[in-house]
């Protein structure tokens, strides 16, 4: 055991305990604990100055969520219960009068016994909401929404119990990570900002905005919710109103202003709709499709809005929500296969077969259509057919978008039906990046490219290198012979020289074509292009060099760079353009 004397000297040793200033928050009208407080207490030490008015903003700034209405120049704080108690005597009685401003708290609220009092004046009702009084709000009938408050998050999910989120038969809510991602990046933002949710039409937007909505409420905010036919008005304090957008005075500034947030679906609206709203005065959020028209106002007033675009649906995500829909039972992963990961396509659209949508909405669009660069400054319509052959994509923090196919299905239509128009348009699709311009480049330069290599000849080519010097290399010739093409199941050893082979499928082999005693070759529609996997093995069947020769449209031929591996020696080859 420690003699005395140690136990002194490891006492003193300890970092001394910090200065506390103990406190109890009083209502004004009855002199009872505010709102069933209890005694409480901050560090002295996180006070600048240790004076009455740094105190009381310190206070209000701790426990700010149950003190909505009051500012901290309106707490009057007492030295003790005994001062508060004689607050109201009279001057030759003893009369206590509240602590100023200037006073230092260095011999005050050192106990619980001696706590400073502080007295909570009652919450001045905003004007804003004195509106909810007038012919432009009524209480909301929807029974939606004024139960959201309760819905409560579950394994992932948001359960709205027995009430159906508006325009859907469900009554659970499957929260995705990217609506989480989202979320996080524009409710923490301060001040007044604006946002764009966009994304391929049935993607989930709408639904992204219930989540949104949900997550204002539970923390309390103003919200006015625009949604189809629904105008829903959140007063911040449990009131739901619906209001009558052609009642309200917008040029109330008291009402718009930075306590408030919107949240706008812009489906089946115009961009009058939207430009009614004085935005630029609270936080305004749209939800839409790819539509130039409708944002390209909203975009303009300061602050610039975040966009964020909204991802396709993956298989395991759809799991997760196919049980809500059982008319799809287990054929909606073959919808997917084909439709893409669009859960309107896939779950709801059920009275016609994947690949008649598919083959609808080809024949509806023009080749134009196809190649559009889909974007938030596109001028389509949500109702365009495109919208069911490319989808727009996007990874974390999805603030980027990219352009894919539905499906390989998808992609195979549109080259079937569009190429005998794009034979003509080779120019344009060499200037567009869109996967489905270089798909159809591809269908039409690779049928050609293998006929010159029939008919044979002599053809431009470079050696590719590595380094510094991969953009040079002389230009020499390669000569091949004329052969009539075979079509075989896949690369063999011991094939005839000098004769040209090409695989029955793309998956019987990992090379486009290949010539014994020459080398293999592969078509390409861009400056770059990776190596199949399974191309070194099929490179070593055909014995000799093992080259790989790169099949090139002119315009990339002094571009293009050798590729991985690079262990493979390689080849661009010069195919000239067809006339």
């Amino acid at each position: 055991m420690l003699s005395s004397d140690q136990q002194q000297s490891s006492a003193s040793c300890l970092p001394p305990l910090p200065r506390l200033i103990w406190f109890l928050l009083v209502d004004s009208e009855t002199g009872e604990p505010y709102k069933n407080c209890t005694a409480s207490s901050i560090e002295q030490s996180l006070l600048t100055f240790p004076v009455v008015a740094q105190f009381k903003k310190l206070v209000h700034r701790k426990i700010s969520c149950i003190l909505t209405g009051v500012a901290p120049c309106q707490l009057v704080v007492y030295k003790n219960q005994a001062a508060f108690d004689r607050r109201n005597n009279a001057d030759d009685e003893g009369k206590e009068q509240p602590l100023k401003a200037s006073r230092s708290l260095d011999d005050l609220g050192e106990s619980e016994e001696e706590a400073l009092i502080i007295v909570v004046p009652p919450p001045i009702q905003p004007l804003y909401q004195q509106y909810t009084q007038t012919q432009a709000f009524h209480p909301c009938q929807i029974p939606f929404f004024n139960s959201i408050l309760t819905a409560t998050e579950r394994d992932g999910r948001i359960s709205f119990g027995q009430e159906e989120i508006p325009s859907t038969h469900l009554n659970t809510l499957y929260i995705r990570e990217c609506y989480r991602t989202i979320a996080s990046r524009i409710l923490p933002v301060k001040g007044i900002h604006k946002a764009i949710i966009t994304g391929t039409p049935g993607i989930g937007k709408s639904l992204f905005l219930i989540y949104l909505l949900w997550r204002l409420v539970k923390e309390g905010k103003r919200v006015l919710f625009i949604y189809d036919s629904i105008n829903i008005y959140f007063d911040g304090n449990g009131g739901v109103f619906s209001w009558d957008i052609t009642r309200w005075p917008w040029y109330e500034h008291l009402f718009w202003n930075d306590t408030l947030w919107c949240l706008f679906n812009a489906k089946s609206k115009t961009e009058s709709d939207l430009g009614r709203f004085p935005v630029g005065l609270f936080t305004f959020i749209v939800s839409t499709t790819p539509r130039d028209e409708m944002v390209n106002d909203f975009k303009k007033p300061h602050p610039v809005p975040q966009v964020f675009y909204m991802p396709t649906w993956t298989e395991a995500e759809l799991e997760k929500i196919a049980p809500l829909f059982p008319a799809v039972k287990n054929e909606w992963r073959g919808r997917l296969t084909i439709l893409g990961g669009i859960p309107r396509d896939v779950l709801e659209i059920t009275t016609q077969t994947p690949t008649s949508i598919l083959e609808a909405a080809c024949y509806k669009c023009s080749l134009e259509d196809c190649l559009k660069n889909i974007s938030i400054t596109s001028r389509i319509t949500e109702k365009a057919a495109v919208h069911s052959l490319v989808h727009m994509s996007s990874i974390p923090p999805f603030t980027e978008s990219s352009l894919c196919c539905a499906s390989p299905t998808a992609l195979d239509i549109i080259v079937r039906r569009k190429a005998k128009e794009a034979r003509h348009k080779y120019s344009e699709l060499l200037g567009k990046s869109h996967p489905i311009a270089a798909a159809l480049f591809r269908y039409i330069f690779e049928p050609y490219a293998v006929e010159l290599l029939e008919r044979g000849g002599t053809f431009t080519c470079r050696r590719l290198v590595d380094g510094n010097n991969r953009f040079s290399g002389i230009e020499t010739t390669l000569d091949i012979p004329p052969s009539k093409k075979i079509v075989v199941d896949k690369v063999l050893p011991n094939l005839t020289l000098n004769q040209l082979y090409v695989p029955k499928t793309k998956t019987c082999a990992a090379i486009d074509a290949w010539i014994p005693g020459v080398g293999a070759f592969q078509v390409t529609a861009g400056e770059e292009f990776g190596i199949n996997e399974g191309a070194i093995d099929d490179l070593a069947k055909l014995g000799g060099d093992n080259r790989l020769y790169w099949l090139l449209f002119p315009c990339y031929f002094n571009k293009f760079t050798k590729q991985s591996p690079h262990s493979i020696e390689q080849y661009a080859v010069r195919i000239p353009s067809p006339d």
